[in-house]
């Protein structure tokens, strides 16, 4: 009951099949995980939705630049308009 070759040759094509099979399990589980992750996200998990506060941009007169309405400054120039 010695090692043959062709008795190796089976031993390394059985472990790489168990290997494949192993990483192909772990894939489809990843997967999973991911889709059920991405389910929950967009059933809203709990959690109230997140809403993005935005504001308007204005053009300046004087200089052409767009800045936010209400938290604009002033440019530097002595005929700015958001002078403060």
């Amino acid at each position: 009951m010695g090692l043959s070759f062709g008795k190796l040759i089976v031993l390394a094509l059985v472990v790489a099949v168990v290997w494949t099979v192993f990483r192909y399990a772990r894939r489809v589980e990843a997967t999973a995980r991911a889709l059920r992750r991405e389910l929950e996200r967009r059933r809203g998990g709990g959690q109230a939705p997140r809403s993005i506060a935005a504001e308007d941009l204005v053009k300046c007169s004087v200089c052409g630049a767009y800045v936010a309405g209400r938290a604009a400054q002033s440019c530097g120039r002595p005929d700015c308009p958001y002078g403060r």
